[in-house]
């Protein structure tokens, strides 16, 4: 049901985490897969991993794009196009604003880039990708939300605000495509473990006394599964959206939170 043997992946904001695991589970179905993020030079890392962890070779293609540059999405999907003739499917894992910053200390500015990357760019990428995706008969647009956009951390505005803006036209968006056999949905992880968890749970040990482990235990236990969410667990849901078996499924935000 989730065998992608023959089609071509994207996966933009390819990094550790979510974008790294993405890219190796669509890899591992049999797709095609293109790794595009800012940094050359670890895409060109990340490309080699996923090919090693694949058994890919070639068909791992790490390209270059900045999605607060609507000409650099474009040229993203053209370049794709242009390689493989073809795109089947689209995974926006890029991202930017996540840093703690309250409403009345903010900086406007950082709202706009954060708009330009989340919102604009992200949807840039999307509906030039699902111009080709038409011309194929179809395809799978996944974009990555946050949980934010449900628990409305406090200092975390200016990230929750424009993904959600980004979620809200993505749903949009599914029902503009539908016609042309165009899915569009949102995957949206809850405290996924990394760098970003760790530093959350330190930061809760020191307020609070406990040890790491203790904290990171306690925050795992208030949740209706008792455990945190893997990068490998939303790229399973990545997967599962982006073959056959989501055929009928478009439109839809599904929470990948352990039940939180």
């Amino acid at each position: 049901m989730s065998r992608l043997d023959g089609m071509v992946a994207v996966v933009t904001g390819a990094g550790p985490g979510i974008g790294r695991a993405s890219a190796i589970a669509l890899g591992r179905a049999g797709a095609s897969v293109v790794v595009a993020a800012r940094d050359v030079e670890r895409l060109t890392g990340l490309a080699a991993e996923v090919s090693a962890e694949t058994g890919s070779g070639s068909d791992v293609l790490p390209l270059r794009v900045d999605l607060a540059d609507a000409t650099s999405c474009r040229s993203l999907v053209e370049q794709v196009a242009a390689h493989f003739g073809r795109i089947d499917v689209l995974v926006n894992v890029a991202t930017t604003g996540g840093d703690f910053t309250r409403i009345e200390d903010t900086d406007w500015d950082s709202w706009r880039q954060a708009f330009e990357v989340n919102v604009i760019g992200t949807l840039e990428v999307s509906r030039a990708a699902a111009g080709v995706m038409a011309q194929g008969g179809g395809g799978s647009i996944i974009q990555i939300g946050t949980f934010g956009t449900h628990a409305l951390p406090s200092g975390r505005a200016r990230y929750i605000a424009t993904k959600q803006a980004m979620v809200t036209a993505s749903l949009t968006m599914a029902k503009e495509l539908g016609r042309s056999n165009v899915r569009v949905n949102v995957v949206t992880p809850g405290f996924i473990t990394g760098p970003s968890l760790d530093a959350m749970i330190e930061s809760t040990a020191a307020r609070t006394g406990e040890s790491a482990h203790e904290a990171s235990q306690r925050l795992a236990a208030s949740s209706a599964l008792g455990r945190h969410v893997e990068p490998a667990d939303v790229a399973e849901t990545v997967l599962f959206l982006a073959g056959p078996g989501a055929r009928t499924i478009t439109g839809v935000e599904l929470p990948v939170t352990a039940g939180r």
